[in-house]
């Protein structure tokens, strides 16, 4: 049986690309896995749910600083064209995040803020532009199907951030430990890509088809015009539930949160993005070379679901005694919200590949209404809910029971609008 399952990777590109991904992300979140009971126990909720904030608010403004074109370095179809659009991202990088610096920077002064307000905000400086390049570098790696290199780049991010994590809560740096520790991961992860970005900068013309920076991007206009504002709407999302959070309930209610949020995704993290990274790369392939997309996509949400149905029922009927088990009683609240939002989060999982779709099948528009739509009801839920049954603590478990049930009937209609796409798209092909 192994034999026979070794030879079938062996002899598809697609598993072997899968296979590799899916080995270095293991590891890289494997770390995290072992390592999330020895950080509970250094780091309170309130901690975390400080961190978590500082967090969101870097991944908002990195999303914003390449305007998504980092998804389109896979498609053009000469290299030369796709680093041009490597570099222009970089351009629009550095200028958001001057911008933003700016305007902390006038916050921090007209306020009076003291120096700890300035470190984080250097803090914050880096780990934007650290992010933004991650992200550039990785989809660059994917266009040059250099998956090892993603692979190395993960673990060691996962490796000092995690050992880094450790080292600064024995410490006792609290969340300052935190933030510089993900900080410099993130500084750590981008090395594997620094070297590959001089060396194209070396060999390639500054401008090799004759095609300005503003003409590139215009042909590329829809990354920034809909996944964009996808994305967004996503991360200011996050944002804004954190902020409500803490706002009608506590720091360590949100640290609780995201803590259970972030365990939830793991399996995403660990699977569904090193399938979404090969799943774009061959979908691309596929509708490039006019073949149907259906069957890859069927398998996939089949494979998904088996995979996931297991642990996710796991958590579903046990998760407030695994969670005091594993991280500490301090954290029995985390899991009995995890036990909430296993459904949602369960089909998060399978969606997670094939959220990458519309982006091949030029259907971002339409799929921004979803996300938009899902986001609004998520946001709706955390605002209005707690304001009709009121800001204790004893109704925030049905506060997140409301929200999860909105958020699973979004992600089936999500599913069955992805479908339809794939299905007309392959009817053209007849």
């Amino acid at each position: 049986m192994l034999k026979g399952l070794k030879k079938r990777i062996s002899s598809s590109d697609f598993l072997k690309s899968l296979a590799v991904l899916i080995t270095g992300t293991i590891i890289a979140q494997s770390i995290g896995y072992i390592v999330a009971p020895v950080i509970t126990r250094l780091y309170t909720p309130q901690e975390i749910g400080e961190f978590a904030f500082f967090q969101r608010i870097v991944i908002l403004i990195a999303t914003l600083a390449t305007a998504k074109y980092e998804l389109a370095l896979p498609l053009p179809k000469k290299d030369q064209q796709a680093f041009q659009l490597f570099r222009f991202s970089l351009k629009l990088t550095l200028i958001t995040t001057l911008l933003s610096t700016g305007a902390a920077l006038l916050y921090g002064f007209i306020n009076g803020c003291r120096n700890n307000f300035y470190l984080f905000i250097i803090a914050g400086v880096l780990s934007v532009f650290a992010v933004a390049f991650f992200n550039l570098g990785t989809n660059w790696a994917i266009r040059m199907k250099s998956f090892k290199r993603i692979s190395f780049s993960k673990m060691t991010n996962s490796l000092s951030q995690n050992g880094l994590r450790v080292l600064f809560g024995l410490l006792g740096w609290g969340y300052l430990g935190l933030v510089i520790s993900f900080v410099l991961s993130f500084i750590v992860g981008c090395t594997h890509f620094i070297a590959d970005f001089f060396k194209w900068k070396k060999a390639t013309p500054i401008n090799p088809e004759n095609t300005s920076d503003i003409e590139l991007a215009r042909k590329h206009k829809s990354f920034p015009l809909a996944s964009l504002p996808h994305a967004l709407t996503d991360t200011l999302r996050d944002v804004l539930v954190a902020v409500v959070i803490i706002d009608l309930f506590s720091e360590g209610v949100f640290g609780s949160f995201d803590h259970s949020y972030r365990m939830l995704r793991l399996p995403i993290m660990i699977i569904g993005v090193s399938m979404s990274q090969v799943f774009f790369n061959r979908v691309s392939e596929l509708k490039n070379q006019g073949q149907k997309i259906l069957p890859i996509f069927r398998k996939l949400v089949i494979t998904l679901s088996v995979i996931s149905i297991v642990p996710f029922s796991l958590i579903f009927f046990f998760g407030g005694d695994l969670f005091a088990f594993v991280f500490g009683e301090e954290w029995y609240q985390s899991g009995k919200l995890s036990e909430i939002m296993a459904p949602w989060l369960m089909l998060n999982f399978v969606l997670s590949p094939l959220s990458t779709i519309p982006l091949v099948l030029n259907k971002q528009g339409s799929f921004f209404l979803f996300g938009l739509t899902a986001s609004l009801l998520q946001l709706a839920g955390f605002i209005f809910i707690p304001c009709a049954l009121g800001h204790c603590e004893n109704e925030l478990f049905n506060v997140f029971r409301i929200v999860t049930w909105s958020q699973v009937l979004m992600s089936i209609l999500i599913l069955i609008y992805l479908f339809t796409i794939v299905r007309k798209h392959d009817d053209l092909l007849l």
